[in-house]
């Protein structure tokens, strides 16, 4: 009905019957005459992703009292959980969790355990638990709650504090809010006035700045701080019991306590968004947390079995049960995964050998298979339906108007499911789209269309596909519209409980079979609606059922047919294959199986025997008429006559009845699917006209109205042009909803390999074109559709111009380095505008495996029936990262493949340093880029599958690490080789035609190029895209993936160094790792050795050359020295190396011997200094190093342990004060020297490097020395007494070094702690935390926010540290 209503009377009545429709398939009229057969005594498993039990019908069954859904499990092991960790509690009742915090267990948790008082304990992130708005809206409530107001009142003291110390130095100000020409007039003055601040008061000034800035940048980082909570879990007499300390603080009674849901089917909010259940699998070992990645599971389960106050809100069969199987990851954002997908099975199957028969799945997921014909998930599920008699109903997709759209499943090796199509009725159209009038019924406009692309039927029939229902508390809505065959398959899916409820309940024996038999002959066939996307037509319940209660006894109920057409036992016959004149014949074999065939009775098969009358719905097919079958399979010829065909899609199907009962209907179906293209070539400039019988050349469109054309796209075709015009006059504000969907159908590919989906608003009097790609001697379908909710009529019509720019030589854009000059022959489909463009964007890495491991998995969750264990292959692989990047990471040989892979799953995982999960992905992630920063990473590959020697098969399988490069690298082209060579007179464009051939040249990229592109290291090649046409528009779409094939890395020689100057070899990346390096080349009158040590503990790294070691004049102008000269100083330089190798006593002895025969030899008392500072006490930070210091002060132990370090200490003092008394007069020529501009000494290259050495020492000595004289005063408790001459030591330092300097940073630290100044401390930390992720750096920063006394930012930080340093690496 209208909205406007004249008459001024508002009806009192809402279609609430159409919000889940129930009568366009007869649900209603057979719940009327069969009330008790509502489901009872009927599951349904629905895999999908995550049902909420607390949802609105789904609490309950119709008793309202039983549970509905009665099992729940997360199978992708996103939620597991490692509790292999056993802990007894100690005297207090506490244990210590995963995280560090101290859990205080409760009275009840003490009482109740059976286990002799051991507990197993877990930590576990609920990030990716849940979806991403969800998540978003949680923290967005804690952020208001917890953080806004807190962080806000520190900013404004902050500010206050700032504004105070810039009144009262005026100099202080950071900006002045004048004029740009004000500014340049004053830029001195001002520079005078911030000079005139003292040191001190400057730090005073950054240590402001630096806690405002560190309250900001939390504030920033808010958003994707994860929460991550500590696990108890604990076996009483009634099964597991785990506890969730969502509190953080470890106080257990506030926390969540949870049995396993199989038993106690317990849901525990964990915040006012998110519920979830626990799972316990291998005694104890695992706890599976079960949240939901998304509302579509509820809002599923709710059309199958939805249970409502209001009957009209029910779902189809209200009281059938359920159990939820998620196989949506939420760490791959609801994609499902193979691991999912086998786990859900055996999950079925164990649950039908335990009593609990799953009588139907509904599966509304789905992807595009390359092919159908093979795949270890189809065969699993074939398994499962027919050795385990489950009905298994799938959506088939939501990819259409164009054919072979279907999605997998259903499209797998056997038609064992049933596929459903979304329909759309005139009741649902007003009250689930607010649409102003009715219009017929009709399939969605985007539902899937047959046929498989190996000529299966993958839609058996068609639902309404649409739902106003329920869906998870966390969305904080009652109901949801959603719509799709997820939504049509549903509602099949409760349609096929009620028949098996009721069949139950008259005993009428019934198998997948005779349900898919019953519910295809029975349809409701709808004449005026796409035969490609309803199947057998519109689901009739009533019909369905009196089919199964009459033909109960039918000879073919316990088995099916199966259909294998051709040499690749294709489930149909499908010919698109260019222009078809002669006949073509096609083997099929037919082969009757039983239900559990392996365990049926030998007499039974003996016995069987049907007699079949073939006839076929079209002349152009034709097979022999009658076929008599006993148990085995038997061959038959079809042949096909093409010729005569008009230009189209032509379809027949060859039915098979039972001869002594043809009112039963088809037995079974041989699908067959012809297409006759359209030929278009230079007679009519390579253009296809719509054809129309109207004068005008239009066609009329009304709601969902289909137009499909097949065109043979001529030879050397690489794109196509639809220009499409709108005939109707006078309605110029009015325009036409045009969904248009162009598909070619590539060898063992998917259907979305190369297609184009648009939805274009066609207006009067204006022409509309789209550009799309295409292939050359390949049948492409034009597919134009009025949208089905588009009301009108609109006449139009269209052409499609082919256009194309070929290189037409073997592999044109695959170019190897290595064989220099690259060369395109360029033709053209006719007359084009050739401006080719070559643009490489990412960088790739082959990443091998440094580790290959074979184990059995869970014996509980991954065990097939009969003992069939599965084993994993996980491969593990090592990347380094040199700087923050963009990186995609796949497995080649496993990318791309789901259903149709060989084995079950390819999930792979890449951690940091610290063991952090930073990325996931699946079979798809090739194109799925994530920022990683600067660091080495681990990458696990799990492979899986129940046969260990296929595994032994892929153990050298590679990864690709796609590194997107930060600036596009362009080549040049050039029309002539020598050109080319010398760089010379690039191409820009030029007409090219189908002859003669346009030959271009592209030379290797140049050493500097590639330099100045920063790439990773071994890089391997370097991928972009080639564009030919100069047309804009035609770029956009027209593009051809482009290789680089680099150069392999040059191998070292023999002294470790490189051979030449490779083009992508990184030094950085193979630098050692170790903490002293030496490297000794002898020369002719010189030992040259190099001593390096890595910045460790509280200092800074020392770089030494031997040659210039003497503390003499420089060097300048030394005398040869003798042989026993030469050797005193490498037996020196061997020494100072060992001592920083050797333990502690060893050193001291060398670092005798040395400093007894070279008493002013600085290096040694540095190297000594860094042997004590690693070795003799355990390096913290200030702040943690104070705690530890005032933590037990009573404790003689500590006393004692506290006494010794200050030893330690003051012996560091006394080695630095050696290093700067000896070197006190040589400190005026070190800063004269830095002070230089310019050295234009001969020898200014040793002077240099003398100098280097004698600053390193000595800011190291005093760097060290002064961190030791602070932590001696924070031991003797009189550090606000000494702070003067640590600020001496500040100043001194400075002359010589930047404060942020690495060989000084520590000391910075320190200094600013000596000073209370936490604001710099933060930044100093900050900026080491840059350069390398430790956990310690984020204990201290906690300890500054404690200082600062932000609460706040400590709970913040606390959650950042544990999420971010797992104790181990996240199990599959």
């Amino acid at each position: 009905m209208a909205a406007n209503n004249s008459s001024g009377i508002i009806e009192a009545t809402f279609p609430t019957g159409a919000l889940v429709p129930k009568a366009e398939t007869g649900v209603l009229n057979f719940l009327q005459k069969y009330p008790e057969y509502d489901g009872r005594d009927t599951v349904i498993a629905i895999f999908d992703s995550g049902v909420d039990p607390r949802a609105t019908g789904l609490v309950s069954l119709c008793d309202g009292k039983a549970v509905k859904v009665i099992e729940r499990f997360d199978c992708t092991g996103c939620g597991d959980v490692d509790m292999s960790k056993k802990i007894n509690a100690n005297e207090k009742t506490q244990i210590t969790g995963i995280s560090g915090r101290v859990l205080k267990l409760t009275p009840q948790m003490i009482a109740s355990n059976t286990a002799n008082g051991e507990y197993r304990i877990g930590l576990k992130s609920f990030h990716d638990l849940c979806p991403s708005k969800v998540r978003e809206n949680i923290i967005n409530t804690y952020k208001n709650k917890d953080w806004d107001r807190t962080n806000k009142i520190a900013i404004a003291d902050v500010t206050r504090k700032i504004i105070e110390f810039e009144a009262q130095n005026p100099g202080a100000c950071n900006e002045i809010n004048i004029c740009f020409f004000i500014i340049f007039l004053f830029a001195l003055i001002l520079l005078t006035e911030l000079s005139k601040l003292s040191w001190d008061k400057k730090l005073i000034k950054e240590n402001l700045d630096n806690t405002l800035e560190m309250l900001n940048n939390y504030d920033k980082l808010y958003k994707d701080i994860k929460t991550t909570y500590d696990i108890v879990l604990y076996q009483t007499a009634n099964g597991w019991q785990a506890v969730i300390d969502i509190t953080e603080k470890g106080d257990l009674e506030k926390a969540l306590h949870i049995g396993e849901y199989s038993k106690t089917h317990e849901m525990k909010n964990v915040d006012d968004f998110f519920s979830i259940s626990v799972n316990v699998h291998d005694n104890g070992d695992l706890l599976e947390i079960v949240g939901m990645c998304s509302s579509h599971g509820t809002h599923v389960a709710s059309i199958a079995s939805g249970n409502h106050t209001s009957k009209d809100l029910d779902g189809v069969a209200p009281n059938a049960r359920i159990v939820s199987l998620t196989i949506g990851d939420g760490r791959l954002g609801s994609m499902e995964t193979g691991t999912a997908l086998v786990r859900a099975m055996i999950k079925v199957m164990e649950l039908c050998g335990s009593g609990t028969k799953i009588d139907v799945i509904n599966m509304s997921y789905g992807e595009h298979a390359h092919w159908s014909n093979a795949g270890r998930i189809g065969e699993l599920m074939n398994e499962v339906v027919n050795k385990y008699g489950v009905v298994w109903v799938v959506s088939a997709g939501n990819h259409g108007p164009a054919l072979c759209t279907v999605g997998t499943p259903p499209d797998i090796s056997q038609p064992s499911c049933i596929g459903v199509g979304a329909y759309v009725s005139p009741q649902m159209m007003e009250a689930e789209y607010v649409m102003r009038e009715k219009l017929p019924g009709n399939v969605y406009t985007w539902t899937s269309r047959d046929p498989c692309i190996d000529g299966g039927r993958g839609v058996t029939i068609c639902a309404p596909g649409g739902a106003i229902t329920s869906v998870p508390q966390f969305t904080m809505s009652k109901s949801q519209l959603m719509n799709g065959t997820s939504m049509a398959a549903p509602h099949v899916a409760g349609a096929i409980a009620l028949l098996i409820s009721g069949l139950k309940q008259k005993g009428v024996k019934y198998s997948p079979y005779s349900i898919k038999r019953a519910i295809s002959n029975t349809a409701t066939k709808l004449n005026y609606v796409d035969p490609f996307a309803q199947g057998s037509g519109l689901l009739n319940v009533e019909k369905s059922f009196d089919y199964l209660v009459e033909f109960e006894n039918a000879v073919e109920n316990m088995l099916r047919f199966s259909v294998r057409c051709g040499p690749q036992n294709a489930k149909g016959i499908h010919i698109r294959q260019g222009v078809l004149k002669k006949p073509i014949e096609c083997d099929v074999t037919i082969e009757p199986c039983f239900l559990n065939d392996t365990e049926t009775e030998p007499q039974q098969k003996y016995n069987f025997n049907v007699r079949l009358n073939l006839v076929s719905s079209q002349p152009f097919v034709q097979c022999g008429a009658y076929l008599d079958l006993s148990y085995s399979a038997r061959l038959m010829v079809v042949k096909i006559t093409p010729a005569g065909l008009e230009p189209g899609v032509h379809t027949a199907i060859i039915s098979a009845y039972d001869s002594n009962c043809i009112q039963k209907g088809a037995l079974f179906e041989i699908p067959v699917t012809i297409v006759q293209p359209h030929v278009v070539d230079s007679d009519n400039s390579y253009t296809f006209e719509s054809p129309s019988a109207k004068s005008d050349g239009s066609i009329e469109f009304q709601p969902n109205t289909i137009k499909r054309n097949f065109i043979m796209v001529p030879n050397r075709a690489t794109w196509a042009v639809l220009r499409i015009n709108a005939t109707d006059k006078n309605r110029e504000n009015d325009f036409g909803k045009f969904f248009v969907h162009t598909m070619q159908i590539l060898p063992k590919s998917s259907c979305r390999l190369l297609e184009t989906m648009k939805i274009l608003a066609i207006k009067p009097e204006n022409e509309t074109t789209l550009h799309f790609a295409c292939e050359g001697d390949n049948i492409l379908e034009l597919c134009i559709a009025k949208y089905w909710s588009n009301y009108g009529s609109t006449h139009i019509k269209y052409s499609l111009e082919f256009h194309g720019i070929l290189a037409n030589n073997a592999s044109p854009f695959m170019m190897q380095a290595a064989r220099g000059v690259h060369k395109f022959d360029f033709v053209a489909l006719n007359r084009e505008d050739l401006q080719p463009q070559i643009q490489l964007k990412t960088a790739a890495v082959v990443l091998r495996p440094v580790e290959v491991k074979f184990s059995p998995l869970s014996p509980t969750r991954d065990l097939l029936p009969e003992g069939r264990q599965i084993y994993q292959n996980m491969l593990t692989y090592s990347l380094q990262v040199s700087k923050a990047q963009e990186i995609a990471l796949y497995a080649p040989v496993f990318n791309a493949l789901l259903y149709e892979s060989e084995f079950e799953s390819q999930l792979w995982m890449m951690f940091d340093a610290n063991k952090s999960m930073v990325a996931c992905g699946d079979a798809h992630s090739h194109k799925v880029y994530t920022k990683i920063e600067k660091g080495e990473y681990t990458i696990k590959l799990q492979i899986r599958h129940e046969k260990r020697d296929l595994l032994e098969k892929i153990s050298e399988a590679n990864m690709v690490a796609l590194f997107k490069l930060a600036n596009t690298i362009s080549m040049d082209l050039y029309d002539h080789f020598n050109n080319c060579l010398v760089g010379r007179r690039k191409f820009t464009n030029c007409i090219v035609n189908d002859c003669p051939v346009k030959v271009l040249y592209v030379a290797p990229l140049p050493q500097e190029k590639l330099t100045k592109a920063n790439l990773p290291t071994n890089c391997a090649w370097l991928g972009g895209t080639i564009t030919l046409s100069k047309d804009e528009a035609v770029r956009r779409i027209d593009t051809h993936e482009f290789t680089y094939v680099l150069n392999p890395p040059e191998k070292k020689n023999g002294n470790g160094g490189s051979s030449g100057t490779g083009t992508n070899s990184n030094g950085a990346a193979n630098a050692s790792k170790s903490k002293t390096n030496l490297s000794t080349a002898a020369h002719t009158n010189n030992v040259n050795a190099r001593v390096s040590s890595a910045a460790s503990g509280d200092g800074a790294g020392v770089t030494i050359n031997a040659a210039n070691t003497s503390n003499g004049t420089n060097g300048v102008g030394s005398p040869k020295k003798s042989s026993n000269e030469e050797y005193a100083e490498g037996l020196r330089d061997f020494q100072c190396m060992m001592i920083s190798k050797c333990d502690v006593n060893k050193a001291e002895d060398i670092y005798d011997e040395v400093i007894a025969a070279h008493p002013k030899h600085s290096l040694a008392h540095v190297l000594y200094m860094q042997n004590i500072d690693a070795n003799e006490y355990k390096q913290l930070y200030p702040l943690a190093f104070s705690k530890m210091v005032n933590t037990n002060k009573s404790d003689s132990h500590h006393q004692e342990e506290l006494a010794r370090i200050r030893t330690v200490l003051e012996r560091i003092v006394q080695l630095g004060g050696y290093v700067i008394n000896d070197m006190a007069d040589e400190y005026d020529a070190i800063l004269a020297y830095y002070g230089l501009k310019n050295d234009t000494r001969p020898d200014a290259n040793k002077i240099k490097t003398n100098m280097d050495k004698k600053k390193a020492n000595l800011v190291e000595a005093l760097a060290r020395r002064g961190i030791a004289k602070i932590k001696i005063s924070i031991i003797d408790g009189n550090m606000k007494q000494c702070v003067d001459e640590f600020n001496e030591i500040y100043v001194e330092i400075q002359k010589f070094a930047d404060p942020t300097d690495s060989k000084v940073i520590q000391f910075t630290l320190w200094h600013a702690f000596a000073n209370s100044q936490y604001g710099r401390m933060y930044k100093i930390l900050q900026k080491m935390y840059d350069e390398k992720r430790q956990r310690d750096i984020q204990d201290e920063l906690n300890l500054v926010a404690g200082a600062l006394e932000y609460a706040h930012l400590q709970t913040a930080i606390q959650r950042i540290t544990i999420s971010a340093y797992p104790n181990n690496f996240r199990i599959f």
